[in-house]
């Protein structure tokens, strides 16, 4: 009898052996978080304060707001869809580290599919963990070996005149592949193509030339004039064209 009643007064040592993982996970979860957090924001305040740089508040509450407004959704959306498939563990570490979508989640779900582990097991919650762990060791080994060892290598062997261009040109390439990769997602819906084209079209060579001074906010003219104008033109199809 004493020894029935023991293993009933304790049953996170007896019957539910993930207790501890999930205590651990829920202290060192908040605090790898917020530390890293804390590690992002340290070099901008670092530049504000130390190195001279400045920003104005009107500047920093328009990138914010447009930022919110694009990814607003995706914040509460990418949470919940992933919550089921990595559980909390990896819940943490995916958020900290990025590149969900890409990276970690396949990674996570292509070792839970090898052990044939269910979503929401505690198999499938130390298979997601294990294996973002996994992606991000392979990430960080190649990064070093291809920007620190071999990267300076290639800053030394490229020619100057191709360093400049390809310099010049990365950031419209990240934007053209992040445009491309909307339209592709979006083909369905050449509404949303169109009124995002116009949009833009008309912000940057019609309104920021005629008032100058709404330059900074011209990406959030640019996200609330063509969310409005998809709102407006948008017409859901009837429910027997969809079935």
């Amino acid at each position: 009898m004493s020894n029935t009643s023991a293993r009933i007064e304790s049953p996170g040592t007896t019957l539910n052996p993930m207790a501890g993982y999930h205590r651990a996970t829920s202290l060192w979860g908040p605090i790898t978080m917020l530390a890293g957090m804390a590690a992002m924001l340290i070099g901008p305040i670092l530049m504000v304060f130390v190195g001279g740089y400045t920003i104005s508040p009107g500047t920093l509450v328009t990138a914010v707001v447009a930022i919110a407004l694009v990814m607003g959704v995706v914040w509460v959306i990418e949470p919940i869809s992933y919550f089921p498939i990595l559980g909390p563990g990896a819940m943490y570490q995916a958020f900290l580290i990025g590149n969900i979508s890409t990276k970690l989640l396949p990674a996570a779900v292509t070792a839970q599919g090898r052990i044939n582990a269910k979503p929401g097991t505690p198999q499938a919650q130390i298979a997601a963990t294990l294996a973002i762990c996994s992606a991000a060791i392979i990430h960080v080994v190649a990064l070093v070996l291809v920007v620190a060892v071999f990267g300076q290598w290639l800053l030394t062997a490229i020619p100057a005149d191709l360093l400049a261009a390809v310099t010049k040109f990365v950031v419209p390439a990240v934007l053209g592949a992040f445009l491309m990769q909307n339209i592709i997602s979006n083909r369905k819906q050449p509404k949303v193509l169109i009124a995002g084209l116009v949009v833009g079209v008309l912000v940057i060579y019609v309104l920021v030339p005629a008032v100058p001074a709404l330059a900074t906010a011209a990406p959030l003219f640019g996200v609330v004039l063509t969310a409005a104008a998809v709102m407006l033109t948008f017409r859901p199809k009837p429910e027997a064209d969809a079935q």
